[in-house]
């Protein structure tokens, strides 16, 4: 966003990536410079005729082909190829020879470690793995929940709703609506809003502040983890549970049946080494302790002895067995499947390799059990229904086919359909132009293509933005988009409100200060200024009206008549000056009973005015200014 300069972008690797990322940087009404090893098999005539005479055919990596594709002049540089290795190599000589252009490199979590140590030494250079941002909206997909989409932002989560008439909002939540199609006829079905549940927020924040001075914010996460597992523990006690409980209650017993007559430390001795397993030692103690022969001693005593020495070999048997199968699972890579939990809520993930570890990352965060399974044709088929088999004792909520056979998935989802008619299936393909509708044919089912979802990032990266997560919804990509303002932005000066209704994007979270806490749905009569970090929800079309600065101008007035000798004169003058960005003295001629009228405003930042002003019983009227209404 904002004002990067009239510079190319140049798209390395015309692939189907690059290529559907070429698409959507046509609209952008900037200049394109593409570089392909080898002459590109074109998705359509058209896009083969927009880039006539702007293809470059050579080595991403060679400086020559790169001074030829003019990336001296380049605002940024996105580098698409499937060989991660080839684009980081690329990447570093792009920045040898433009050292102001943003970089954007396509690359694999394989790399992660690589990746994190060139974004941290590297200005400007952004590392994208397109499968684990399309992460989020698989979980998305496969969640119980009936959001259409949910944002983590600060360790707080913000819903996307259908906004229901009769469905009520408390003061606990806050609502703001969104639009996906900016500028676009708004579509079927009820409006979206972003809603947050503020109360709950502010009582965490209270407890976090009164705890701060203590250092007591890790305990109280602590405190609350012991207890989500005491409650689990209770309601679903499992084995291992009742035989902690049941030596706790041996020790007991042992040691206040052994200490009668003998005194209570040597009764704690005689348990614990009786529960270690030895036999010889504890009996040796007893007839010293009693002064009698070890035929004078109770039989009792004798068998009790022998009963808790036979239940400790028993117990030291079984934890070094715990201790080896841990030690030998870890030196030998080996990791036993634990069967889900009966009635427990469970998500099937089928294959997906390092896809399949951030979607079950998150979709534990929603108390959900994953069952995974990974394996070759043959033997993944024998897996899935012996993972298929347990489910059935669970409450199975999703089924995520992540392979990347689409064919495969196919049979399995409808295969699922029959047996699960009410699970939710979510498969996931490389690239697919109709995906939505094919997912309409085949009664429900949610396809991702993963290229679509990251194209929408790449490009929206290459202007210089980071994108956090990205969802698919009603048909469009929404992206979360983080960014710093600067001095030379386009949304430098502009209010919330502004934003909003100027571009058709949805500001989530301001940040003031560099290490200050996310502000949540911020006001909308804030304005921006360089340094803040802003959160907003976008589609591409709001992004591009934004790097074009294509701002719709506000529509409504306000017409507003004060009586000078108001008690809250001085208070209206301070909601009018807040709102409208002027000093509270310009306001003060208006004081004086006559009708006044603000300048063109944004209809939300109207409607919040038009309220605060009637509180203060001010006379008020709004205005459509295309209506042709007159104003004072």
């Amino acid at each position: 966003m904002g004002d990067g300069g009239s510079g190319p972008i140049l798209i390395c690797g015309i692939g189907s990536l690059g290529q559907i990322c070429l698409e959507r940087l046509r609209h952008f009404d900037v200049p394109l410079i593409c570089i392909d090893r080898d002459p590109p098999v074109w998705r359509s005539d058209q896009l083969e005729q927009a880039v006539a005479g702007q293809l470059v055919i050579g080595d991403m990596r060679r400086p020559e082909i790169l001074e030829r594709a003019q990336v001296r002049l380049a605002r940024s540089v996105l580098l698409l190829s499937s060989n991660s290795t080839v684009n980081l190599e690329a990447a570093l000589q792009v920045r040898i020879l433009n050292p102001d252009t943003t970089i954007v490199v396509r690359s694999s979590s394989q790399q992660a470690s690589l990746n994190t140590l060139l974004q941290s030494r590297l200005p400007k250079l952004t590392v994208v793995d397109p499968l684990l941002l399309c992460a989020g909206a698989i979980a998305q997909s496969l969640r119980p929940d009936r959001a259409p989409a949910t944002f983590r932002i600060g360790g707080e989560r913000l819903r996307l709703e259908r906004l229901s008439i009769d469905a009520g909002h408390g003061n606990s939540r806050r609502i703001r609506p969104l639009q996906l199609q900016s500028g676009d006829p708004p579509t079927q079905g009820s409006p979206l809003v972003v809603s947050w549940d503020a109360s709950s927020s502010r009582s965490r924040q209270r407890r976090r502040t009164a705890w701060t001075s203590f250092g007591a914010v890790r305990l109280l996460a602590l405190r609350d983890r012991l207890r989500r597992q005491l409650k689990t523990r209770l309601s679903q006690p499992r084995a291992w549970d009742l035989a902690i409980l049941l030596m706790v209650g041996l020790l007991v017993v042992g040691v206040q049946y052994f200490a009668t007559g003998r005194g209570l430390q040597e009764g704690l001795f005689i348990t614990v080494a009786l529960l270690k397993g030895e036999l010889v030692d504890p009996v040796n103690m007893l007839i010293e302790a009693s002064g009698q022969s070890l035929s004078q001693l109770p039989l009792l005593a004798l068998v009790t002895s022998l009963l808790y020495a036979l239940l400790g070999t028993v117990l030291t048997s079984a934890i070094v067995a715990l201790i080896l199968d841990q030690v030998l699972s870890r030196r030998l890579g080996l990791h036993r499947r634990r069967a889900p939990k009966r009635g427990s809520r469970t998500v099937l993930l089928l294959e997906g390799g390092a896809l399949a570890a951030p979607v079950t990352d998150q979709l534990a965060l929603d108390g959900l059990d994953v069952v995974r399974v990974e394996a070759g044709d043959g033997e993944g088929d024998l897996q899935l229904n012996r993972s298929l088999e347990s489910l059935r004792r669970t409450q199975c909520l999703g089924a995520g086919l992540l392979s990347n056979d689409l064919l495969r998935n196919l049979r399995i989802g409808l295969e699922l359909q029959q047996s699960l008619p009410n699970t939710r299936l979510a498969i996931v393909t490389k690239d697919l132009d109709a995906a939505d509708a094919l997912g309409d044919l085949l009664g429900g089912i949610t396809l991702i293509s993963t290229l679509d979802l990251a194209a929408d990032a790449f490009v929206a990266t290459a202007f210089g933005e980071k994108v956090e997560e990205v969802r698919r919804l009603d048909g469009n990509n929404l992206l979360l988009v983080r960014y710093r303002v600067e001095t030379d932005d386009t949304l430098h000066g502009l209010s919330i409100a502004r934003l909003q209704c100027g571009f058709g994007v949805t500001a989530v979270a301001l940040r003031r200060q560099l290490h200050a806490a996310y502000t949540l749905l911020p006001g909308l009569d804030w304005t921006l200024s360089p340094g803040q970090e802003l959160v907003v929800l976008a589609d591409l079309k709001g992004l591009r009206r934004i790097e074009r600065n294509d701002i719709r101008p506000p529509r409504w007035r306000l017409r507003y008549q004060v009586h000078h000798r108001s008690a809250q004169s001085f208070d209206t003058q301070q909601v009018l000056a807040r709102h409208l960005g002027q000093a509270p003295g310009s306001f003060a001629e208006a004081m004086d009973g006559a009708w006044h009228c603000t300048p063109a405003l944004d209809l939300p930042l109207a409607e919040q005015l038009q309220a605060e002003l009637r509180r203060m019983a001010v006379r008020t009227e709004r205005l459509a200014m295309d209506d042709g209404a007159m104003c004072c």
